[in-house]
């Protein structure tokens, strides 16, 4: 029985953890897009390849929620979704793009200093 308890603490500590930290990533984006709005930066600037470029443009990468791949996919009227995997992932290593944390299917977005609406 006391391993239960210990167990159940421990997932109860890792729930608690995961929390605070996503509020401190929230805490620190807000920082950034308040301070940086005068380091806002043009897609025009980011020399992304064509289907990034769509990628980017895509309804509601621009927001703080952002869109799933297959919704970005279906939009441009594809069905390689694996390819726009990859395009968001090789924008991601560029700092283009973010992942939207603590959401199942993935989400994502244009980073904050491509994001217009912070």
């Amino acid at each position: 029985m006391e391993t239960l308890k210990t167990s159940s603490a421990e997932h109860a500590l890792a729930r608690f953890l995961r929390t605070v930290s996503a509020a401190a990533l929230e805490l620190a984006r807000e920082l950034e897009n308040a301070s940086s709005d005068r380091g806002r930066r043009s897609l025009d600037d980011a020399a992304l390849g064509s289907l990034q470029r769509q990628v980017a443009e895509a309804p509601g990468m621009d927001t703080q929620d952002g869109v799933s791949p297959r919704q970005i996919a279906g939009h441009l009227k594809r069905d390689d979704e694996p390819n726009i995997r990859t395009a968001l992932a090789a924008m991601q290593k560029r700092g283009v793009t973010e992942r939207v944390p603590e959401v199942k299917p993935q989400r994502w977005r244009l980073a904050p200093p491509y994001r217009s609406i912070a």
